[in-house]
């Protein structure tokens, strides 16, 4: 559907905000992501599998992996002490004071993967395979038939639409797609004055992480915030450049935000 598709472009975009706001590292060798590919083939992964991950997200630190489920990586684990990609997207949304309005569709979008990793939401592949071995025309032979394949575009198209409920699948009623008032509003195309160009960036400014941060977590040869040809590593170090330290946002904060 198309909110599902809009909820998963909203993680990816929330949570790679988080990892360079707050200055996070869960690289992982190619061995391990090529063995997390290979599960995530196998049959209901989401429940059954577990995937490789780091448990400790802090720059400069140990690079400590460990197998963790999907809900673990998403929601986070005590077990392993590692906070969760989807409390993470919470805590970098209370970080840049996200509006009340913004939140509230955010939300909705965070909270359908959330229960599709700890399994209280069926997956698609999931709901699909029960929706054709629970058609009267399937003999349990791995044969679809054309009635079968009929059926399920018909109710997927009739969910995506919003003319059949399936909260099985989904967190949210669908909103149903009419044609009536499409495209009515005309895309504003003329360009910005300089003026105009220099006060929009002024007030997008302070959502860019650059307040509130509890000082600079750049090493001295890899931060931005100064001219290295004009500033010392010292100096440049001691400047602020908008990705805050991890320390104000442990696991149990971050576990408070979400």
């Amino acid at each position: 559907t198309d909110f599902e598709n809009a909820a998963f472009t909203a993680f990816m975009v929330l949570i790679s905000r988080a990892i360079l706001v707050f200055h996070l590292d869960i690289l992982a060798p190619l061995s391990k992501v090529d063995e997390n590919m290979r599960r995530a083939h196998e049959m209901d992964a989401t429940r059954t599998q577990k995937f490789w991950f780091r448990t400790n997200v802090e720059p400069e630190t140990r690079d400590e992996m460990c197998e963790m489920s999907m809900d673990e990586i998403m929601n986070g684990s005590l077990r392993s002490d590692f906070p969760g990609l989807i409390p993470l997207c919470y805590a970098y949304l209370n970080y840049i004071n996200c509006d009340e309005a913004s939140f509230s569709r955010l939300d909705q979008y965070l909270k359908l993967i959330k229960r599709r990793a700890s399994g209280d939401l069926l997956t698609p592949a999931s709901w699909m395979r029960g929706f054709l071995r629970s058609h009267p025309d399937y003999n349990f032979d791995s044969v679809v038939t054309e009635s079968m394949a009929y059926d399920l575009v018909e109710a997927c198209n009739e969910i995506a639409h919003g003319q059949r409920a399936c909260p099985e699948l989904l967190n949210v009623e669908i909103e149903p797609i009419t044609r009536q008032g499409q495209y009515e509003i005309p895309l504003f195309g003329e360009k910005l004055s300089s003026t105009e160009r220099k006060k929009l960036l002024e007030k997008l400014w302070p959502r860019s992480g650059s307040s509130g941060s509890s000082g600079c977590p750049c090493g001295p040869n890899d931060c931005t915030c100064a001219d290295a040809d004009t500033a010392s590593a010292a100096s440049a170090a001691s400047v602020r450049c908008g990705r805050p330290c991890w320390g104000p946002f442990g696991a149990t904060q971050l576990a408070a935000c979400s």
